[in-house]
């Protein structure tokens, strides 16, 4: 039995302030679709009406307007004779935007949502029922799609969101031409990592003379949501920060444990020392690129696959001879975390949701004309064909790296394709690299959830360990001082949140 069928609500610890005025409800009767909607209803999926228009909001995991986001709505139109109106918000602000989107009942056909909300929405009866159409579908009975993401979400025996790639995750990547120039090696062991970080920051790694280069940055130094530790994995390691079902089927509080105890004082004596950038806490991911880019950085954690390339390329645009290197898990990590599946899910303003699911999601994901676009985009425009050889074009947006994918990424997607994927020799060898380095080296995140109980007190735990972790790190408290805090603070809450989940 997945979590998810246990009749919980999946919140991140953080971002749900605009969220508390739905709360999150156990009864099976919140997470019904109305049957005026007709979610609920098994139709004859061959005689669902086609749409004439879609609207979606989405973020930074789509294809913004620069990247030719256009080209590939007029493409749609021309494929399928539907409009598909696109409203794209900032990666940072989505999930406020989103919330208060549904807040104001002014809500798009169709959503993207981290793992964190999907569940919280769904049991809000926010969400449409999407379970006959999914089992109708071509996708689910063309042999060529992996069922078992999509198994992952039901929620009481119905489903309300889809997946078409897995979750991935992020690995850490290092100057490998600063490794060279300081006579190291790739780093096995959090000692060996430690003094890679070091040498970064005060050995001269660019050779310019002047001391200008840090160890290694990060955006936050615990995340928003699962798996928490994303961004600075190997001063974590077996850390869990949240609560989560442990190998004995008990839920605890990861954060009060000895494993997250002993990675503050990892992360706290390594920012005392100067080797982590000294704006970890206020950083967005686009401020620490631009560091790296710039080669103020040595080792930044991120995303595995296609941003690999787009890393390598950015770098070597700004330090033509720099090189980049993807590295396993360090001995301590063991693993590196992957994020539970991301969804797109049809709201329950959307009038035609078998249509919506039929002429949007299925297509997607069809091995043909519909996976090309949402893979790799329009033709002239993302990827270009000469003599029966695919190639994909310079990104629109910044022309000094190479275009990847529109929505879904080639080497996470769940569907197969029909005869063969036409750009799978164009993928970059980096790419495809540092895919398999982390599918290989790598463990799906605890899913995060919660109750009608724990979903009260969901932001105020977030605000509470996030500043602990922020006030250790930085120096004001130390890390005995910041867990006595973190236990007059939030032991009332977490003893009625895991009396609530143990229950």
């Amino acid at each position: 039995m997945t979590l998810l069928s246990k009749k919980l609500c999946s919140l991140g610890l953080g971002g749900l302030l605009a969220f508390s005025m739905v709360g999150c409800s156990t009864d099976n009767s919140s997470v019904s679709a109305d049957a005026d909607n007709s979610t609920t209803v098994a139709e004859d999926y061959d005689s669902i009406t086609k749409p004439e228009k879609i609207t979606m909001m989405v973020n930074g995991n789509f294809v913004n307007v620069a990247a030719g986001q256009g080209e590939v709505v007029k493409k749609y139109k021309e494929l399928t004779g539907i409009d598909l109106e696109i409203t794209t918000i900032d990666h940072n602000s989505y999930n406020d935007q989103l919330s208060l989107a549904f807040a104001s009942g002014d809500v798009p056909d169709v959503v993207i949502l981290s793992s964190d909300f999907y569940a919280a929405y769904a049991a809000q009866g926010a969400l449409a029922d999407i379970s006959s159409y999914w089992e109708n579908s071509e996708a689910k009975n063309s042999g060529r799609f992996n069922t078992s993401y999509i198994d992952d979400l039901y929620i009481d025996g119905s489903l309300y969101g889809f997946a078409a790639q897995r979750g991935n995750g992020c690995l850490t990547y290092l100057r490998q031409d600063w490794l060279d120039n300081l006579g190291l090696s790739v780093p096995t062991t959090y000692d060996e990592y430690l003094n890679v970080l070091r040498a970064f920051t005060f050995d001269d790694p660019d050779g310019n003379g002047i001391d200008d280069t840090f160890g290694v940055t990060a955006p936050g130094i615990i995340g928003a949501g699962s798996p928490y530790i994303s961004y600075l994995p190997e001063f974590w390691q077996d850390s869990f920060p949240g609560l989560y079902e442990n190998e004995d089927g008990v839920w605890v509080d990861g954060f009060a444990e000895q494993a997250t105890i002993d990675a503050l004082g990892r992360l706290k004596d390594a920012y005392q020392e100067g080797v982590i950038d000294v704006e970890v806490a206020t950083n967005k991911t686009s401020s620490c690129r631009d560091k790296f880019y710039a080669g103020q950085v040595g080792a930044f954690t991120y995303w595995a696959g296609k941003w690999a390339k787009t890393l390598e390329e950015n770098l070597q645009s700004i330090n033509p001879e720099a090189k980049l290197v993807a590295i396993p898990p360090i001995e301590e990590l063991g693993t590196y975390p992957e994020r539970q599946t991301p969804v797109i899910a049809i709201t329950k303003n959307c009038k035609n949701p078998g249509g919506v699911f039929k002429y949007l999601f299925d297509y997607m994901v069809d091995g043909g004309e519909g996976q090309m676009l949402f893979t790799y985009g329009v033709e002239g425009v993302h990827y270009e064909v000469k003599d029966g050889v695919y190639t994909q074009l310079p990104n629109l947006e910044n022309p000094s790296t190479t275009f990847t994918c529109v929505y879904i990424d080639p080497l996470l997607s769940l569907s197969q394709w029909v005869t063969e994927d036409p750009l799978a020799d164009a993928v970059s060898p980096i790419v495809k690299e540092t895919n398999e380095l982390f599918v290989n080296n790598s463990k799906v995140a605890p899913m995060v959830v919660s109750n009608d109980v724990t979903a009260n007190y969901s932001a105020s735990l977030s605000d509470i360990s996030n500043v602990i972790v922020s006030e250790v790190v930085t120096g004001n408290l130390s890390v005995e001082e910041g867990m006595k805090s973190y236990h007059e603070q939030a032991d009332a809450m977490i003893e009625e949140m895991l009396a609530s989940l143990n229950q």
